[in-house]
């Protein structure tokens, strides 16, 4: 019998055909070294396992399998009592030898002597019955040969086989099915053999993980063992691994190792037939039980060991497998809390690494990973919004692990809000970072597909901010897009699409793209060659901006000015007294009345909205459907000649009920249609159909002042009254006249012919032409204050806005300004600089209407002009604090750890920066402020 010598001298002592006065002692610190253990023989059978064992690094497959070949003989002739000792000494003696050697000799028949005893030990313990020494010597040893043999192996055809048989398997599926059962406590009792388990179970995992690897066909090899595994990670034991004691302790158990590890790494590395049944039923109960863990061991994330950290890990890997069903996540959002929570623990920051080499690595790319593929759901993206953690995720875009910070990006592009780019110090910065990463991609020789469609996902996001399509023009990325139009094909080119669509709705951009002649051809044929549906919509939706929608804007622009242009004449009869005194009927020619003629419509209402938010607008449709309205919508989220059937809709219709929400303003699409029903003059209604959603960006500036209907914040029945209400108010102001065919009713009357009466006197000269409008004299002839010159624009009062705008000639915006304080004049300007054209247009039809003035497009200009040179140096750039750790609101002593106290950054000229900084310092002093201005 092969062992170590119980008197711990390494003296061997001949055990073979002696009977043993007492039993041999084994455990899990035995170790398997030739060296150290020399082996103790005095007859054939041991001759044969010494000779394994001493040659174990150097005996070739052709010597050790005529060695093999004998002990399985001997094996079968050794009477029962003694067998499991003798295969305890074969298989202590095979583990030394080269992980090689082992592997070939692997399908040897001797291995098929090891399954039955191997499975009846593994039996006993699963029923918790004790086992001898012998039988706790082969449940260790025999988990070590295997998984040496296994991890040398590179194929899915495993040897020993039988580990993988049916009978073999069942086994393990009712041993876990024991361990998974409430009060069982097998895995309790021994932490070793506890650990032989582990150790055993751990192939079956890599297996799985082999199976994927391979792209094997059938990944249902290990099906049976799912539903007990399913039941661990659902178990009390599971949760209990969590304690707030275990987690903290340097090194966890083998059974928090188990329930922690090894059965999520199992769970995870399944990719079969089952997987959405199974990943749906163990979310359905224990996602509320992941939120309650989270909940408790969240507030002790900086005492976490590197084991806790893990589990952790596998907890957020579960939910991520499961996020195709992102609708139940949105349903628990307290868990989004705490991914949040984790991204931004400043100890995972600091020990994040350019690979996935440690734990903190791994949780942070997956916390991102997530969370990058969720965001796009409208409920868990306006949570995360409302949550303001753009901070966060800033400070990541330095990660130096590439994944984790292509992530970072897609989730900035996605909850980046019009605010927190203003806020940003450069948010070109973010832009360019972008458009740089992803020319590096494309001109990577070995180009990672996913990745370059990740960054084209990316700068869409970006674009769709007014502030971020005036940034990539400036930093000229333009040309760098089109120059990929040329090449890209499939998905990157419908995404680099719809980022081009996206971009023409900047007239500067749309003027750019529209003179590529080059792209107008790639996009029309793409429209007529496309099979991919989305591919066909992005498309149309570029051609329509570029090319067509110019077109029938310019078209119905003519159209209304030809109406009201035309005098339409209409022949009437009329009776009159002739000179005989006899009554005499002739027809004339007059003109029409010039009272509006009520407009008719196909169409009562269009709705527009997202698809995302289907579920209440098709209520909504529904609500105004019974109440009589003919109304055209979208409810097959159409493809194919979509903008042609937007444009019909938008022209035939009344009403256009805008349904508003993240979603809504992401889309593209559905920019394109508010767009073009705000350029017809359409009768909008806008509606907030998500919860707490506030409208900025485009869709804040188109709807400006309008009331809105908050589905959000009433109950359905209360705002559909208040849609009502707004329906009948705006029905009661009249559109722009329709020009009608006027039809004169024929009546039986008889023409009297007679002479021609003598001509009417010739009309009256026209009258002179309305003398132009003039401003009144409040703001043509003001004496103003020179106060305004003294402080910031950030803190001019009204009557600081009206002296400025009356020293710089701008009288013409006075009446505009009316109630605005400078923090007001400033974001009229940022109006401006975002949409000039149309903020003109906005401005000069208030005036118009208010005042029945023009604004002269000079005054526009330079108001422009004056309020660019003044903003350049208002800004103070305070220096930028760690949003990990919190400072008081109003310190009274200064940050020590900071080179400097306040920055100006400004290219004005220094004697303007002393006057600014003359005016801000009565403000800086008041907040008792100790600061060395510098």
């Amino acid at each position: 019998m092969l062992y170590p010598s119980s008197a711990g001298h390494q003296q061997f002592n001949p055990m073979y055909n002696q009977s043993r006065s007492q039993p041999m002692t084994y455990n899990n610190n035995t170790q398997f070294s030739s060296q150290q253990y020399p082996v103790n023989y005095s007859t054939s059978s041991t001759d044969y396992t010494s000779i394994i064992f001493n040659q174990s690094k150097t005996i070739s497959t052709d010597e050790l399998i005529p060695l093999l070949d004998k002990l399985t003989r001997q094996l079968k002739h050794t009477r029962s009592e003694q067998r499991l000792g003798k295969l305890n000494d074969i298989i202590y003696a095979l583990i030394p030898v080269r992980p090689s050697i082992l592997v070939s000799v692997a399908h040897h028949k001797l291995f098929i002597h090891i399954e039955a005893p191997f499975s009846e030990v593994i039996q006993q313990w699963s029923n918790k019955s004790k086992l001898n020494d012998d039988q706790s010597f082969l449940f260790q040893i025999t988990p070590k040969l295997l998984k040496k043999i296994f991890k040398n192996s590179n194929e899915t055809d495993f040897y020993p086989s039988w580990l993988f048989d049916s009978s073999f398997i069942e086994i393990i599926r009712d041993c876990l099915t024991n361990i998974s059962k409430p009060n069982k406590y097998i895995i309790d009792n021994n932490q070793d053999e506890t650990k032989n388990f582990i150790r055993l179970f751990t192939i079956y995992s890599d297996y799985q993980e082999r199976l994927n690897e391979k792209e094997y066909s059938n990944q249902d090899v290990l099906i049976e063992l799912m539903d007990p595994i399913m039941n661990c990670l659902s178990s009390q034991d599971y949760i209990d691994s969590f304690d707030i004691t275990n987690i903290n302790k340097k090194k966890i158990g083998q059974k928090e190792k188990f329930f922690l590890l090894k059965c999520p790494s199992f769970f995870l590395s399944y990719r079969g037939s089952r997987i959405d049944q199974i990943m749906n039923n163990l979310l359905s109960t224990m996602l509320p039980q992941y939120t309650n863990i989270l909940r408790n061991i969240i507030p002790s994330i900086n005492q976490w060991n590197n084991s806790t950290i893990r589990a952790v890990d596998y907890l957020l890997q579960i939910v991520d497998r499961g996020s195709t069903n992102v609708e139940y996540i949105s349903s628990h959002l307290p868990f989004i809390d705490y991914i949040l929570t984790i991204i931004d623990s400043q100890i995972l920051y600091t020990n994040l690494d350019e690979t996935l080499s440690n734990s903190e690595t791994n949780l942070m790319n997956t916390a991102i990973s997530f969370l990058s593929k969720i965001v796009n759901e409208p409920t868990i993206l306006g949570y995360i919004k409302k949550k303001q953690v753009t901070p966060s995720f800033l400070r990541l875009t330095s990660a130096k692990y590439k994944p984790l910070q292509y992530n970072v990006y897609t989730l900035l592009s996605n909850i980046t809000s019009e605010n927190d780019i203003k806020s940003m110090p450069n948010p070109g910065a973010l832009l360019s970072t972008t458009l740089n990463l992803l020319r590096a991609t494309i001109h990577d020789k070995n180009e990672d597909p996913q990745q370059t469609e990740q960054l084209l996902e990316t700068l869409k996001g970006l674009v769709q901010h007014d502030q971020m399509k005036e940034e990539l023009l400036k930093q000229n990325g333009l040309p760098f897009l089109l120059d990929c139009a040329h090449d890209f094909i499939d998905v990157k080119l419908k995404l680099l699409l719809e980022t081009l669509w996206s971009l023409s709705f900047s007239q500067d951009a749309a003027v750019a793209l529209r003179s590529n002649t080059e792209l107008i051809q790639r996009i029309e044929n793409v429209s007529q060659t496309a099979h991919d549906e989305a591919m066909k919509k992005a498309s149309e939706g570029l051609t329509w901006k570029l090319v067509k929608e110019p077109v029938l804007l310019e078209k119905v622009a003519k159209k209304q000015q030809e109406d009201k242009n035309a005098t339409t004449m209409i022949e009437t009869t009329e009776t009159i007294i002739g000179e005989d005194g006899k009554e005499k009927v002739i027809i004339k020619k007059v003109p029409v009345s010039t009272q509006p003629v009520e407009r008719t419509f196909d169409y009562d209402m269009m709705i527009s909205y997202c698809h995302a938010d289907k579920d209440l607008v098709y209520k909504i449709h529904q609500f105004l459907k019974d109440q009589g309205f003919k109304i055209w919508i979208d409810l097959n989220n159409m493809f194919g000649p979509a903008m042609n059937a937007m444009a019909e809709a938008v022209e035939n219709s009344e009403f256009v009920i805008m349904c508003m929400s993240e979603s809504y303003k992401k889309s593209t699409y559905c920019q394109a249609e508010a767009e073009y029903a705000f350029n017809c003059k359409r009768r909008l209604v806008p509606l907030i159909v998500r919860p707490e959603y506030k409208a900025d960006g485009w869709l804040g500036f188109m709807i400006g002042s309008r009331i809105y209907v908050d589905f959000g914040r009433f109950d359905f029945n209360t705002a559909c009254e208040k849609l009502m209400n707004e329906i009948n108010l705006q029905k009661q102001k009249a559109l722009p006249p329709k020009p009608i065919q006027v039809v004169q009713q024929e009546k039986p009357v008889e023409i009297i012919k007679f002479a021609a009466p003598p001509p009417p006197p010739p009309p009256p000269p026209p009258p002179p032409p309305p003398k132009p409008r003039k401003l009144s004299d409040i703001y043509t002839k003001r004496i103003i204050s020179s106060n305004f010159k003294k402080r910031p624009i950030y803190n001019w009062t009204e009557s600081d806005v009206f002296d400025f705008l009356f020293d710089q000639q701008l009288n013409e915006l006075m009446p505009l300004c009316e109630k605005m304080d400078g923090q007001a004049l400033v974001q009229l300007y940022k109006m401006c600089a975002a949409q000039r054209n149309e903020t003109y247009v906005l401005l000069n039809n208030e005036l118009q209407s208010t005042k029945e003035i023009k604004l002269p497009i000079g005054v526009y200009v330079r108001f422009l002009s004056i309020m660019e040179r003044i903003s350049t140096f208002v800004p103070i750039e305070f220096p930028v604090l760690p949003p990990i750790e919190e400072y008081p609101i109003y310190p009274s002593i200064p940050y020590l750890n900071q080179p400097c106290d306040i920055v100006i950054t400004s290219n004005a000229s220094p004697l303007q920066i002393l006057q600014m900084l003359h005016n801000f310092i009565p403000s800086i002093k008041s907040k008792s402020y100790s600061k060395e201005l510098i």
